[in-house]
């Protein structure tokens, strides 16, 4: 049911210079996201956040209690000529307790910039079934930025479908914009469907 995707811990990966980037520079922003170029091998990059009490109380807005992000790079193989990206994420809801899915599809920051989309530092990804549009953006090398500008479709975890339009008022006016931190490969194991790329986030960088 699922693509899949993110990436790993290693925060020092971005210590080294890099060479100045243009739009649709991907191997610099895979670099930057990755800590390496993609080949035919994938990359993974795993974020999160779990918002605290004072936080949720001083944005009564948000009904996003806690978000995971796994971004997935593949390099081009066969007949494709141009690298594809992957956006996972998990979010749990106040005063719900189940976890709930959605993965979007991104294009190359090449094809992106082609089409008037993203820039050097972002993904601009698209839910199937206009489910909705999920934006990540680099900030700096411990840090992403997510947007989710007009809510999204969403699968509770487990379950093949959701009651369609109404999971996505599950978003609430201020679950817009998300600052998500780095962390660990194995932290995104929930969102990962193929055996490989389970496999891959627990070996880790």
């Amino acid at each position: 049911m699922r693509p899949v995707i993110l990436i790993s811990a290693g925060l020092a990966l971005l210590a080294a210079p890099l060479p100045a980037q243009g739009a649709g520079d991907d191997g610099a922003f895979q670099a930057r996201i990755f800590g390496h170029g993609l080949g035919k091998a994938k990359g993974y990059a795993c974020f999160k956040r779990i918002y605290t009490a004072d936080h949720l109380k001083s944005h009564p807005q948000q009904n996003v209690r806690t978000m995971l992000l796994l971004v997935t790079g593949a390099g081009a193989v066969e007949a494709e000529t141009e690298t594809r990206y992957t956006a996972g994420i998990g979010v749990t809801f106040r005063k719900v307790g189940a976890r709930f899915e959605t993965y979007g599809d991104c294009p190359s920051l090449k094809v992106a910039a082609q089409l008037g989309e993203g820039d050097k530092d972002a993904l601009a990804c698209s839910i199937d079934c206009d489910g909705g549009h999920i934006g990540v953006r680099l900030k700096d090398g411990k840090t992403v930025l997510v947007s989710i500008p007009d809510g999204a479709r969403i699968t509770e975890a487990g379950k093949d479908d959701e009651e369609g339009s109404d999971a996505r008022k599950r978003f609430g006016a201020d679950d817009k914009l998300f600052r998500l931190d780095r962390t660990g490969l194995a932290d995104c194991l929930p969102l990962a469907g193929e055996d490989d790329d389970k496999a891959a986030l627990k070996r880790g960088p």
